[in-house]
C-alpha cells in the first residue's frame, strides 16, 4: 500500500486538502459550541480508556464475562478510593488540628525571633486581631460553628441549581462511563465506519500512533508522580513540616504538567513559618530545608526517574525531553507542555518516515532511468 508521502502533491490534490482542512476547521468549531454537552461524554470516554484494561485484565485472568469484568473494575475502584480515603483522611485531619492549634496559641512576638523582618510583624500586628482568631479557632468553638452553620450550608447548596447540575452531570458521567466500557470494544469499531474507506488506513494508522504514543506516556508520567509524591511527603514528614503528607502528595502530582510545581512554593512558605512559630527553629532554617528537599527531588527526577523511565518509553534522549518542552510550552503554554513529549515523538516518527518515503521514491527514479544507486 502507497504511504501517504509518496503521493505528489498536484493542485488538484492540495485543492482537495486544503478544503478537508477547512472542513476539519469547521467540525472542531462545531464541537466548541456543543463543548458543554459533549464534555460529560468525553470525561467518561477518558476514565473508560483508563479502566478498560483493567477490565480486560479481569476477563483474562478471572475468565469473567465482559459485564461482569466491568461491574468489578467499578467496585475495584470505588474500594481503592474508600480505603485510600481510610488512610489519608485521619493523616491530613490530625494534621490540619495540629495547625489549628498552632494558630489558636501562636504568640506574634516570636515573629521577630524565628528571623522574620519585623516589617511584616508590624503588618500582622496592624491588620490581623489574632485575640479574636484565637477565641474563634479553639476546636470546641470550631466544633460549635460548624454545627451551626451546616444545616445552613447544607440548605443553600441543596437549593441552588448548580449543585443540582453538578449531581446530574456526575450521575451522567457515571452512566455514560458504565455504558461505554460495557460497549468499548465495539464504539472504538463504530467510529472507524464513520470515516470513509479511503481515509480509513491513514486515519487508523495515526490514531494508533496518538493512542500508542499518549498511552505510554502518561502511564509512565504517572507512575514518576507517584514516586515524587512519595519522596516529597517522606522529606516533608522527616523536616517535621506541617501537613507534611498532603502537601507532599500535592507536589508530586502537580509534575503532571511540568513546571507546574512552582506554584506550590508560597504554600511551603506558609508552611514553613507555622512550624518556625510552632518550634524554636529559624524561619530562614526551616525554608533551607524545604528548599533542599526541592532541590533534591528535583534532582532525581531529572537525572534520573525521567531519563530511566521517560525517556526510554517515549525512545527520546534527555536533552530531547527539555527542549520539547520548552519549544510546546512556549507555544501552547500548559497545554503544550502535557503533551509535548508524545506529539515530539510522533513527529519524529513521521520525520523519520517522510525521509524514508524521499528515498524510495528516488531510488524507484532512478531505477526507471537505469541509475545506479549508491549502497550503504
Amino acid at each position: 500500500m502507497n504511504q501517504p508521502f509518496e503521493k505528489p502533491f498536484t493542485f488538484d490534490r492540495t485543492i482537495r486538502m486544503l478544503i478537508s482542512v477547512i472542513a476539519i476547521g469547521g467540525a472542531l468549531y462545531f464541537l466548541y459550541i456543543l463543548k458543554d454537552v459533549l464534555l460529560p461524554f468525553l470525561i467518561a470516554w477518558l476514565l473508560a480508556y483508563m479502566l478498560n484494561p483493567l477490565v480486560r485484565f479481569y476477563q483474562k485472568r478471572l475468565r469473567l464475562a465482559h459485564s461482569l469484568a466491568v461491574v468489578l473494575t467499578l467496585l475495584s475502584v470505588a474500594g481503592f478510593i474508600t480505603l485510600l480515603g481510610f488512610i489519608l483522611v485521619p493523616l491530613i485531619e490530625n494534621e490540619i488540628w495540629q495547625i489549628n492549634g498552632l494558630i489558636a496559641t501562636y504568640d506574634l512576638s516570636s515573629i521577630s525571633h524565628d528571623g522574620i523582618p519585623m516589617s511584616i510583624a508590624d503588618i500582622f500586628s496592624r491588620y490581623v486581631d489574632f485575640k479574636e482568631i484565637q477565641d474563634s479557632l479553639s476546636r470546641d468553638n470550631l466544633i460549635e460553628i460548624v454545627q451551626y452553620l451546616s444545616p445552613a450550608v447544607e440548605a443553600i447548596f441543596s437549593n441552588t441549581i448548580s449543585f443540582l447540575v453538578g449531581l446530574t452531570v456526575v450521575f451522567i458521567v457515571l452512566l455514560y462511563l458504565i455504558f461505554i466500557l460495557l460497549d468499548y470494544d465495539k464504539i472504538n469499531e463504530l467510529w472507524r465506519y464513520l470515516i470513509p474507506p479511503k481515509y480509513r488506513p491513514v486515519v487508523n494508522r495515526i490514531t494508533l500512533d496518538v493512542e500508542t504514543s499518549m498511552n505510554k506516556y502518561f502511564r509512565h508520567q504517572a507512575f514518576i508522580c507517584v514516586i515524587l509524591a512519595i519522596l516529597y511527603a517522606t522529606g516533608f514528614q522527616l523536616i517535621g513540616l506541617p501537613l507534611a503528607i498532603m502537601f507532599g502528595i500535592i507536589v508530586g502530582l502537580v509534575h503532571m504538567i511540568p513546571y507546574l510545581q512552582v506554584i506550590t512554593f508560597p504554600p511551603a512558605i506558609l508552611l514553613c513559618w507555622l512550624r518556625a512559630s510552632q518550634t524554636n527553629d529559624s524561619f530562614w532554617m526551616m525554608l533551607g530545608l524545604v528548599a533542599l528537599i526541592y532541590i533534591i527531588v528535583q534532582c532525581i527526577m531529572d537525572l534520573f526517574l525521567v531519563p530511566r523511565i521517560m525517556g526510554k518509553a517515549m525512545g527520546l534522549n534527555p536533552a530531547i525531553i527539555l527542549l520539547s518542552l520548552s519549544v510546546w510550552g512556549s507555544l501552547l503554554g500548559i497545554v503544550g507542555m502535557i503533551i509535548a513529549i508524545p506529539l515530539t515523538t510522533l513527529l519524529l516518527s513521521y520525520y523519520k518516515e517522510f525521509i524514508a518515503s524521499a528515498e524510495r521514491i528516488q531510488a524507484e527514479e532512478n531505477a526507471k532511468h537505469n541509475i545506479p544507486t549508491n549502497e550503504t
